[in-house]
This record gives C-alpha cells, structure tokens and sequence, in this order.
C-alpha cells in the first residue's frame, strides 16, 4: 500500500510533525510527505484555461503534473493543512485552485482521501467541510476527516498523547478503508453537478470544449452504476430548476 500525504503548511510545524509521527509509526507502509511549499508550484491566475480547453492549456509550467502523477501513483490521498482564519492555508487553498478542472471533470473514483487540519483555537470544522468538499467533488472516496489542536507554547504531555492516539486511530480507519476496496456510493452532491455540466457542455460546445469531450459519452453518471429511483428523480426536479434559470 503506497500513501501520499500533501502538507499545505508554509513550514515545518505541528502539521508536518503530525505527517513524520504516522511515517514513524508504521516503518511498513510506503508513506511519502510531499510539501508544497518546496516545490515548483506557482499561483493560479484564474484564467479559466484548464476548465474551458482543458488542463494542458494551462499557461503555468511548473510541478503540477508531477503531483498529479504523484497521487495517480497511490493509493491513498491524506491531505494536510493548518488552520488560518478558519480556513485552510494559502498553499493549501492554491491546490485545490490549480486542481480546479477535476470539480468539473473529476478523475479520482478509485482513489481514497483523508482530511487532516490541525488547529490552537477555533476554525477547524470549517476548513474540513471545505476539504472535504474539494475532495469528494474531484472524485475521491472520503474517510472521515483528522481534527488535531495544539496548545500555543509547551502542550501537556497528556494533550501529546490524545493527539498521538487520535491520529493512529483516524490513520487505522484510513488503511481499513483503503483495504476494504470499492466506492462510494454516488451523493446527489455529485449527481446533481454532474447534469448541471453536462447540460452546459452541450449547449456551449465550443467555449466548454474540455467539458464536452469528457461528458459526451456519459449517460447518468460519471461511470457506469446503479442510481436509485429516488436519487434520479430529486436530480431531475432540481436540474429543471437550475436549466430554467438558464433561460
């Protein structure tokens, strides 16, 4: 089993040490810390281009293919990030920007993901519904989400080891599920987005033509499974609402 963990810290802090202590405690699972913030990955501009033509028209050439190739090379995705402001870091809020084509056109529905924030106040459940989301959205099935605080100054070696415990256990889930096999079923989080840019990729072929190459083919979802009656039937009512709203 090969993990990848992607550290959204600017530093080499709580959140990076959380990434070393699961390295350390298990010697026999091919675990690789990826730190962004010492890599070649710039700012989005916000051009749109990946979304529109597609992600290699994208004007920035710098490490993002190589971290695609990265996650594509795992099994696992444990995505890690302090918390600013009740959001997640900069370089952390930059991934999810520069991966934005995968919201459109997701990739990752045999890939498995975990959220880990880390936190010396308030803000945390806020910035894991947004990872959460973010992850979902471009594919991945999700295992529940890593919350760790940090006391500012000298933590108590009692606060050390609930931290410690906490992260194995979150950690043990992550590999159960990574294990285990087989996806998610589809929400209507996904269903209803996925009409939605299929049914703009068809009327606007030429300016969503990334969009229309990927949706073309497909039928009721992004791959091939069973939805539910009830499932197909709350998509349609709110896709009618949203495409008269086009109008």
């Amino acid at each position: 089993m090969k993990i990848l963990a992607i550290c959204g810290s600017p530093r080499k802090g709580n959140t990076y040490s959380v990434l070393t202590s699961i390295k350390e405690n298990y010697p026999n699972l091919d675990f690789k810390v990826l730190q962004l913030n010492n890599i070649n990955f710039e700012f989005c501009r916000g051009c749109y281009a990946c979304v529109k033509r597609g992600e290699d028209k994208c004007p920035i050439k710098d490490d993002r293919d190589m971290i695609i190739k990265e996650i594509l090379d795992n099994d696992g995705l444990l995505l890690a990030s302090p918390v600013y402001s009740h959001m997640v870091s900069s370089t952390m809020k930059n991934f999810f920007d520069r991966f934005g084509f995968y919201a459109h056109r997701p990739h990752f529905f045999d890939k498995y993901a975990m959220s880990l924030v880390t936190c010396s106040g308030y803000g945390a459940e806020d910035a894991i519904k947004y990872m959460d989301k973010m992850l979902s959205v471009f594919g991945f099935n999700l295992v529940p989400a890593l919350e760790l605080h940090f006391r500012p100054g000298k933590m108590p070696e009692k606060n050390i080891i609930q931290n410690q415990k906490k992260t194995i256990e979150a950690f043990d889930k992550f590999i159960a599920r990574i294990e285990k096999g087989g996806r998610d079923k589809p929400p209507l989080g996904m269903l209803i987005p996925f009409g939605i840019f299929k049914y703009v990729s068809e009327i606007d072929k030429e300016n969503m033509s990334a969009d229309y190459e990927y949706y073309k083919d497909k039928t009721d979802y992004y791959y091939d499974t069973k939805i539910p009656f009830y499932k197909k039937f709350i998509t349609k009512k709110v896709m009618k609402k949203i495409i008269d709203g086009f109008d």
